[in-house]
């Protein structure tokens, strides 16, 4: 079956077919001259890049159309819904709304040798800790590490995407001595940022840029080591657009190397925000059963992996 995927939750706006694996994959991102996202821009973005991206995709009609329904900013993931229910309207071809971050970790288990891991998704918007049947064993409390990354890359005068610029900024610092929160099985890194923002004036932004990194990236690994302690697991799973930090991966593969267990991390082309992954989720999806008709679809900004299905089969 051939399935086309529309992503647009955040930054981005993707397009992707999958038939019997990824046969195109291409996106564009919004950036924002200074700060975060505008939920406004990024949506005008999304409509003036949709159609040179839809053009290839449909030089053969698809089967299936998915689209990223939740969860994620409100105006760009209306404009994603908007669009494929109109393709699926005019193609007559079935509608099937994706998580996006259920999307992320089908998307890593079918492009990497992991079969049954502790999910590490960390992205811009998300940091969790996640196990098949899509159980949150652990999650951040407050900001997501993409977007602590972002945030001290911003006070750095860093562009965005910051995380990238700021790893590469980081290499050869030197450690100093930062807040490190974790809470049972979450975490979190407001209290990190807010230290490290005080000390720009009195260090180096190399300095702080890798203390920044080594105390985030050790939280979360501290955690995720506790998960694989309490499943038996012995496989861990990095997805998301974090999961392309070189740092953080060394990290992990430590870990799982002290307890004889194997550390994954997503493909860099399917690890940011993508079109592929929500035609390869749709097409599960569809299997489970589950489509909307276009005159009904719908989204949401916020919804659990662990129930956003009930939000559609109602």
């Amino acid at each position: 079956m051939r399935v086309l995927g529309i992503e647009s939750t955040a930054h981005t706006f993707g397009v992707g077919v999958w038939d019997g694996g990824p046969v195109y994959n291409e996106l564009d991102m919004y950036r924002p001259e200074k700060g975060g996202i505008v939920p406004r821009e990024a949506a005008e973005h999304h409509l003036a890049v949709a159609e040179g991206l839809l053009g290839p995709a449909l030089e053969e009609a698809p089967d299936l159309i998915a689209y990223s329904a939740c969860p994620g900013i409100g105006p760009c993931l209306r404009v994603g819904r908007d669009i494929a229910a109109r393709l699926a309207r005019e193609l007559g071809v079935p509608l099937v709304p994706v998580n996006h971050a259920v999307a992320h970790l089908e998307i890593g288990l079918a492009t990497t040798p992991a079969r049954d891991p502790v999910f590490v998704y960390i992205s811009g918007g998300n940091t969790q800790i996640i196990v098949r049947g899509w159980r949150i064993l652990g999650e951040t409390l407050d900001i997501a590490l993409g977007n602590a990354l972002d945030k001290l890359a911003r006070e750095l005068g860093l562009p965005h995407p910051g995380g990238p610029k700021l790893e590469k900024l980081a290499r050869g610092g030197r450690f100093l001595p930062l807040p490190y929160v974790v809470k049972g099985m979450d975490l979190s890194y407001s209290g990190l940022f807010t230290r490290a923002k005080q000390l720009l004036e009195s260090h180096s932004a190399r300095d702080i840029a890798y203390s920044y990194q080594e105390h985030a990236f050790a939280m979360l690994v501290e955690v995720a080591e506790r998960a694989m302690a309490h499943t038996g697991k012995e496989e861990v799973l990095l997805i998301g657009g974090v999961a392309q930090n070189r740092r953080l991966k060394e990290m992990f593969e430590i870990m799982c190397a002290e307890r004889g267990a194997r550390a994954y991390a997503v493909p860099p082309e399917f690890a940011g925000d993508n079109g592929a992954m929500i035609a390869y989720s749709g097409l599960l999806a569809y299997e489970r059963g589950l489509s909307v008709a276009p005159e009904r679809a719908e989204y949401f900004q916020r919804a659990r992996v662990d129930s956003w299905e009930d939000l559609f089969r109602s």
